[in-house]
């Protein structure tokens, strides 16, 4: 069998092309995809910014759908049932999985990994996708398919959040408030955290203050070190999440943090650079600083039921659905940061 799929033949040269469906085999199943979120690594993939990338490639890890094919040894899964699939799977005896790193698993990121542990084939921007049962979960029956592709890029929230000590009280800076960092302030007021949100863009820190933000910051401000020490008694954010791979941004955070506070690097910064910090500041205030990367399996079922639960709300984030036709108008808006999330749905009739 035949099907449309987003194929990435070099540098911003992306085609809708027939190419072949998967099988399930014995040990794998096969994905009807409904929609597939844009991913900034995505964007890499076809601006051609990111490394070590073959072509023809096909990109795309944010997609959920429904099982059309079934292997012969699989269990726990039927033909019908609404998943999501991630690319996350990790051997569990490496030694970095027994740290619960699982998400740096030694295995998995070999020369040989993704053979010896396969989770999903080719990219989502595609009619039909394969993966392995292991990294499926079940769509909570009352969440939309669009709505439970967030669990991807909500769980590798999670796993910042997870890795920012924020208590009851605390106040949290988030510098970014594109859809990932709505998600961690989101995130960071489940755990207790009062939000401040900073950014260049004033929509989206209106967005934010409506998903509970309790106050927001123009980046641009010459005093906006100032407005965050005002709100904050003058002493600063016990956390700062970096949501955006800005060194601007990076700099910044450690004047927004307050004395043994944190410090969290949690975006990826293109190109490669470095930032210059006083040592001093992080000696003399006792910071953390730490950084964030990608999620875990389990982040990924935790973020599922969030969304089920209703406890995260991601529908105001999504600013564009596009056909499959259209997934390099897609990656233009989020290479030219224009709306919030943009997603794609493989029916050119949605």
């Amino acid at each position: 069998m035949q099907m449309r799929a987003a194929m990435i033949y070099g540098p911003k040269d992306l085609r809708i092309d027939t190419v072949e469906a998967p099988v399930a085999g014995t040990d794998g199943v096969v994905v009807k995809i409904h929609n597939c979120g844009v991913c900034p690594s995505d964007v890499r993939n076809w601006t051609g910014t990111k490394k070590n990338v073959q072509y023809p490639m096909r990109s795309g890890h944010e997609w959920v759908g429904e099982i059309v094919e079934v292997g012969s040894s699989v269990e726990g899964f039927k033909v019908g049932d609404r998943v999501g699939a991630f690319v996350q799977r990790a051997c569990g005896m490496c030694r970095n999985c027994q740290r619960g790193l699982f998400n740096m698993c030694t295995t998995r990121q070999g020369e040989k990994g993704r053979e010896m542990l396969p989770s999903i084939k080719a990219g989502g921007f595609a009619e039909y996708g394969w993966a392995h049962p292991s990294v499926l979960k079940h769509i909570p029956d009352n969440l939309a398919y669009e709505e439970a592709a967030f669990a991807e890029p909500l769980a590798c929230c999670y796993n910042g959040v997870d890795r920012t000590p924020i208590r009851s009280g605390d106040t949290v800076v988030i510098v970014g408030v594109g859809p990932i960092g709505q998600l961690l302030a989101q995130l960071a007021r489940v755990k207790g955290g009062r939000v401040i949100a900073v950014d260049l863009d004033k929509g989206r820190l209106e967005m934010a203050k409506q998903l509970g933000a309790e106050a927001t910051v123009v980046a641009s401000d010459l005093d906006a070190k100032e407005q965050i020490l005002a709100l904050t008694d003058g002493i600063g954010a016990e956390a700062v999440i970096v949501a955006v791979g800005s060194p601007r941004a990076e700099v910044s955070a450690f004047d927004y943090v307050a004395p043994g506070g944190c410090v969290n690097l949690f975006a990826g910064t293109y190109p490669s650079t470095t930032i210059a910090v006083d040592p001093n500041w992080i000696h003399y205030k006792q910071l953390w600083v730490t950084g964030s990367f990608h999620f875990t399996p389990s982040g990924y079922h935790t973020a599922m039921d969030l969304l089920g639960r209703g406890v995260i709300d991601v529908k105001p984030l999504i600013s564009h659905r596009l056909p499959l036709s259209e997934t390099q108008q897609g990656f233009e808006l989020v290479a030219n940061q224009g709306g919030m999330k943009i997603m794609v749905h493989m029916d050119e009739n949605q």
